[in-house]
């Protein structure tokens, strides 16, 4: 697959479908504006590993857009160390309903951010720069972490900005089980509770994505 191959409108539309996600044309021309964006920005800054750029869409941005099915209508999200922007940015675009924001502690990295937003014309979407467990509590109704760090840590600086009743959706791989097993104490010691995890076979890939959904 050549660098910065993306797949025509209607085979994306139909892996979009297989997430249970509509694509719409303007929503398909967004997401490969956003591919570009990331291409061109990654020779500058890394963003995602230079291996990766050839399946910014057949694997970044499906993966991310994969978790939509777990977001309810109008739902306030957080993405927690969003670094290119994923999934937050995926999810924005194909949710217009929602409202999100995108939490990076790298300076240059929230710049790419605040200009593939404004250059998207994401109105739903605003980027903070900073630590997520040195800021005030979001109250997010939903917060999204994608592969950034043990569960234990992940819980550790997500859980006071998800408001009760609210949903920690992270994406996880083999090993998930483990990882849960190990952070029963802390779990425990933010009132946070384990519902369920559901894997996710990835179109146009053989990976299967784990999403570990926990409320508090």
């Amino acid at each position: 697959m050549p660098v910065g191959h993306q797949p025509d409108y209607k085979t994306f539309a139909q892996a979009c479908t297989d997430l249970g996600v509509n694509l719409t044309p303007a929503t398909y021309e967004s997401l490969k504006q956003y591919a570009r964006l990331i291409e061109e920005w990654n020779k500058k800054i890394n963003l995602i590993s230079r291996q990766d750029t050839a399946r910014i869409c057949t694997y970044h941005i499906i993966d991310s857009i994969a978790a939509c099915r777990f977001i309810t209508t109008d739902a306030r999200c957080a993405d927690i160390g969003s670094g290119a922007g994923l999934p937050g940015i995926p999810l924005a675009i194909v949710r217009p309903d929602i409202k999100m924001t995108l939490i990076e502690s790298i300076k240059k990295k929230c710049q790419f951010l605040e200009m593939a937003v404004t250059a998207i014309g994401l109105k739903n979407t605003k980027v903070i720069l900073g630590r997520a467990e040195a800021l005030p509590p979001l109250g997010s109704d939903v917060i999204l972490s994608r592969l950034t760090s043990a569960l234990d840590r992940t819980l550790h600086y997500c859980q006071f900005h998800l408001k009760p009743c609210g949903l920690l959706v992270l994406y996880k791989s083999l090993g998930w089980e483990k990882e849960l097993k190990t952070s029963a104490k802390i779990l425990a010691k933010y009132s946070l509770r384990w519902l369920r995890t559901e894997p996710v076979n990835l179109p146009y890939t053989d990976i299967t994505r784990y999403f570990v959904l926990i409320t508090k």
